[in-house]
């Protein structure tokens, strides 16, 4: 049976928060997703959290046109509070207190939405301009999704709640952010991030607008194998030589094979799937924009 016609993926919005679990490529592909905006559109933004010397290697020396910007949580939280206390001088003074400092150690949800924040603030003040936040990984990333919206939901109003008010409206809203998944083509992972896409669709209600497909196996010539075991097979002094090759080339198409069967749990699903192969050492972020492009990305 045919399977039905996909519809055309949405556009990216302004806000593209890439999410996925550790060790999958995550940072990498967020790189490469603004380092693809920069070579299209002229300028983009990545946002990192922490010290940023992930994305700094992942973006390379080939990063033109990339704004690289590096939140920290004092700094986020510093930001987000200069409304509430109404000058950055008074938000400084009473976040410095001492009684304050491990109050905020202690209340992770006031970071988190900081954090989004700060993220809000970047894109406001970068109208069409593309901003693409490495997230972290998956269920701080989930949790941190959620936070403005249960803010929202207990507090009635306040400071407080025009915060989580605004960055609920503004940031974590169908239109202003897209949610990027990066995955691997292994079946565990990829029904873990099918299950990850459901979560996210359901609270805050964003739709994942793509999955990112990591380190897939490409499919090797039928030729190049027929011709290697025909090598093996004749007995020469090439055989032993051409008999190990066949191995790898065998596992390699194996590991192809696998790779293609359970990626088709998104076979017949909503979500637009690029695939970015396998390669033999770490690549750039421009080799990543660079498959990317070919899977559409562009």
């Amino acid at each position: 049976m045919t399977p039905p016609p996909r519809t055309p993926p949405r556009s990216l919005a302004p806000a593209v928060l890439v999410m996925g679990k550790g060790g999958v490529g995550k940072t990498t592909v967020a790189a490469a997703l603004a380092t693809l905006e920069a070579e299209t559109r002229g300028r983009a933004v990545l946002v990192e959290f922490g010290d940023g010397e992930s994305g700094r290697r992942a973006l390379g020396a080939g990063h033109r046109g990339v704004e690289h910007l590096v939140i920290t949580p004092a700094e986020a939280i510093q930001r987000g509070a200069t409304p509430l206390f109404g000058s950055a001088t008074l938000a400084k003074l009473a976040l410095g207190n001492f009684a304050m400092r491990p109050l905020l150690r202690a209340a992770p949800a006031v970071r988190e939405l900081a954090m989004l924040e700060s993220v809000r603030q970047v894109v406001a003040a970068r109208p069409g301009v593309r901003v693409v936040v490495d997230m972290p990984a998956t269920g701080h990333a989930v949790a941190w999704l959620r936070t403005a919206k249960q803010g929202r939901e207990f507090l009635a109003s306040g400071p407080m709640f025009e915060l989580c008010d605004r960055v609920a409206r503004e940031l974590v809203a169908p239109g202003c952010a897209s949610i990027v998944v990066v995955t691997l083509p292994e079946r565990l992972v990829l029904e873990e991030t099918l299950e990850l896409c459901e979560s996210v669709a359901r609270d805050p209600g964003l739709e994942v607008a793509r999955v990112v497909v990591n380190r897939v196996p490409l499919p090797l010539s039928r030729e190049g194998l027929a011709d290697a075991r025909a090598l093996a097979a004749s007995g020469g002094a090439l055989a032993g030589a051409a008999a190990a090759l066949v191995s790898v080339l065998e596992a390699r198409e194996a590991a192809s094979e696998g790779a293609a069967a359970a990626m088709e749990v998104f076979a017949r699903g909503p979500h637009a799937v690029w695939r970015v192969p396998l390669a033999p050492v770490d690549p750039t972020s421009r080799d990543v924009a660079r498959w990317l492009r070919a899977e559409g990305a562009a």
